[in-house]
């Protein structure tokens, strides 16, 4: 009888443990905490030494830095020969290309009395076949009147492209902005609201 009573002792004390887990677990509560953004590959994320995403960083940070301030020749240093891709509008089909329309596209801004901003957060990193590793961020420009000071954000979405590591250095090798605009008019398009 002592035997019995000690066994329902513990397995009771064992299902009251249980019950209090399960209710004071905050996954519970808080659907944010349930999801695992942790990449399915751990290894390969852990192949993308934090030195390697520091100068990522630092060459698209560079590059729009560049690009804001009309210093489109110096967006050559951070690119990849074959680069690809669309910035805020402007196509690039190769550094050499990007080379031949500087001149009309400083021109093209002279008179500007904007100034462009680029603001990016939330860089992510994957890693991929020989030395190139896949990039996205959001991306929000800003341009500010510099006649008036009045500032008026021009688009938000997010970047994706990606990186090449050639002779030590990362460069880009594609790099696509892609607002948030363009996704609402493809979901919306064709639909009944």
């Amino acid at each position: 009888m002592k035997i019995s009573l000690c066994y329902t002792t513990v397995i009771a004390a064992l299902l009251l443990m249980t019950a209090c887990n399960t209710r004071t677990d905050p996954r519970h509560d808080n659907p944010l905490l349930q999801s695992d953004n942790t990449p399915k590959d751990t290894a390969a994320y852990n192949d993308i030494r934090y030195r390697d995403q520091q100068q990522i960083e630092k060459v698209i940070y560079s590059f729009c830095e560049h690009f804001d301030n009309g210093t489109l020749g110096k967006c050559l240093d951070f690119m990849a020969d074959s680069i690809r891709g669309e910035i805020d509008g402007v196509k690039i089909t190769g550094r050499q290309r990007w080379a031949e329309k500087i001149e009309a596209l400083v021109k093209s801004t002279e008179d500007s009395h904007f100034q462009p901003r680029h603001i990016l957060s939330n860089m992510q990193f994957a890693p991929a076949a020989n030395d190139t590793v896949q990039i996205s961020m959001y991306a929000s420009v800003l341009w500010t009147d510099l006649l008036s000071g009045q500032i008026q954000l021009m688009s938000v979405g997010y970047y994706k492209g990606k990186m090449v590591k050639q002779d030590g250095k990362w460069l880009i090798a594609t790099l696509h902005s892609l607002p948030d605009s363009r996704l609402v008019k493809g979901f919306y398009q064709d639909k009944e609201i």
